[in-house]
Order: C-alpha cells, then structure tokens, then sequence
C-alpha cells in the first residue's frame, strides 16, 4: 500500500544458525500490518530502523543508518518481538499524525465553530492535528466592537477573551473528531490562567492548545493553550469544557 509507513532493517550477519532473523520480521508484518519493512540503505532517513541481531557479537553496523538515536530498535530474539511490536506502533501513530497535519482557512475555521463576530477570536488554522494539537491565528482588528468598552481612550484586548481564543482553539481540534461532531462546547472550568503581555490593536496574535485529559464518556475534556503576541507569550490557562 503507498500510504503505509516505511520502516529500515537491518540484518546482523547471521552468525548464530538458531536465530530466523528474517522470520522475525515476517511475524512482526503480521502485528503491524500498517508499516512496510524495507532494507536499510545508507544514508536514507526513516522514520526508524530495526537491528536484528541474534550473535552475542552483535556485528550489524549502525553508523551509516540515518535515524534518531532513540529510533533505533535492536532485537536479539523472539523474546524481543513484542517489544518490538509496540515499538514500531508507537512510530507508526507518530509518523501517521504528522501526515494529518492539516490547515483551515477562515471559511472552514466558520464551518465548524459556533461562535461569531465579536465573540470569534480564531480567524485560520495553520496546524492541526484532531484530538491532539492547534495552531491557530487572530488579528486584533481596529474594528473590533468589544474594544470600544474596553477602554474607549486605551484599548486593550481583554485578558478574558485571549482565555476563550485558547477555548476556540481547543474547540477546533475537538469538533474536527468524529465523536463531538455537531457538539456545543461550553466551559466548565479556567486553572492557572496567567496574563503577561498587552494585547493591542492591530496585534496578530498566534494561539496554540494541546489535549491535556479526555474522558470521552462524560463529553468532559482538558486542554491547556497559549497565546502569544509579536512572539511573546501574552496569556495561558488550562482550561476543561464540555461537549454537549
């Protein structure tokens, strides 16, 4: 399949006549259906590599493998094989949500947030990954009403609203799952909320949130998010909402 995940290996130089090494990885294509196992060549990155070494000389080279340090798995037996199992999920979940990084333009960002003008503080998405993670962006436009109040000879976007842009942003990586689909996220808690910076007029501020706890069942979620501003941290809380 072309979407699958490559994964290097590497063979020792079969020294010990006892150990498969090839029968290894073929049960190991059996576990993890989704990765393709190919031959390691020189210099070409993976997302991570095998060593599959049975001789207590351990002879297989690893210098010329271009992977992290901590990508790199040996297995010395069958007794490694279901570490080696969860290892290669492990890579494999990592490397399948990067290619589900996506961005949303200001349209899509309006399909799936309820909130409007002035009480929309999330104008596109340039990362998002569902469930997990978002970055997101807001310019703090002249026109802005609520600015008007606050205050008609200083204004100052107020601290509460870069909380609920953290909200919105947490909002968009939860609505973007299948299970909160059509779901109103409404607060049920702020923890830690700290505000360091003044946001003006005309700032763009970047927002980011990241999944902290989920408890699917209740529609009960934790996320904790920045706000920054011309590169520097304006606010950040924790917040829980409910999907109802």
């Amino acid at each position: 399949m072309a979407d699958k995940i490559p994964i290097g290996v590497r063979y020792c130089g079969g020294c010990n006549s006892r150990y498969d090494r090839v029968a290894v990885i073929r049960r190991l294509e059996t576990l993890v259906p989704e990765v393709e196992f190919v031959t390691v060549q020189a210099g070409t990155p993976y997302p991570a590599a095998l060593i599959v070494a049975g001789c207590p000389t351990d002879c297989a080279k690893r210098d010329d493998i271009s992977v992290p340090a901590d990508r790199l798995c040996k297995i010395g037996g069958w007794e490694d094989l279901l570490p080696a199992r969860d290892f290669v999920k492990k890579v494999y979940e990592e490397a399948r949500a990067k290619r589900e990084i996506r961005s949303l333009t200001h349209e899509q960002v309006l399909e799936i947030l309820p909130q409007r003008s002035p009480m929309l503080f999330i104008d596109t998405v340039s990362a998002l990954i569902p469930g997990k993670e978002v970055k997101a962006s807001f310019y703090v436009t002249p026109e802005l009403s609520l600015l008007k109040g606050h205050f008609p000879d200083n204004p100052v976007f107020p601290g509460v609203c870069a909380v609920e842009a953290i909200a919105q942003a947490a909002d968009i990586l939860l609505l973007t799952l299948d299970r909160y689909a059509g779901k109103t996220p409404l607060f049920m808690g702020i923890k830690q909320a700290h505000f360091r910076k003044k946001i003006l007029l005309g700032d763009t501020l970047e927002v980011y949130s990241i999944l902290l706890e989920e408890r699917a069942e209740l529609g009960w979620v934790s996320c904790r998010g920045q706000v920054f501003s011309g590169g520097n941290l304006a606010a950040d809380a924790e917040i829980s909402l409910a999907m109802k």
